[in-house]
């Protein structure tokens, strides 16, 4: 469960980063390099596609938060640590809930990005 929980984080950190990237990189009036006329798009697709970044960028992040929250009761749940107080109590339904969770999250974050690219297109 922990290698399924990492690659999700990783693959969220990549699409995070590359939704963030692309955030940042947006200039306002920018066109088309052959043909600058031929390239103008109205306010409303340019706030749907902000709108859509953003969504994808949230869900990326909860995803991320969720998981990396999984794989720390995980962690307290298998210490090494005979100590009551180092012993962590998980439901196993929290736990599946959680792994639903960052995976609808993930799924989610993957919709609203393509729907963005979509308006770009």
């Amino acid at each position: 469960m922990l290698p399924a929980l990492d690659g999700l984080i990783n693959v969220n950190s990549l699409f995070t980063i590359a939704v963030f990237v692309g955030l940042s990189l947006t200039t306002p009036g920018q066109h088309s390099l052959k043909n600058p006329s031929a390239c103008n798009v109205g306010i409303n697709v340019a706030k749907k596609l902000l709108v859509f970044e953003v969504v994808s960028f949230s869900f990326f992040l909860f995803s991320s938060l969720v998981a990396q929250g999984l794989k720390l009761a995980i962690n307290l749940l298998n210490s090494k640590n005979v100590d009551e107080i180092f012993r962590a109590h998980i439901n196993l339904k929290v736990l599946r809930f959680g792994m639903l969770a960052s995976v609808v999250g993930s799924i989610m974050g993957c919709l609203f990005l393509m729907l963005s690219m979509v308006n770009v297109i």
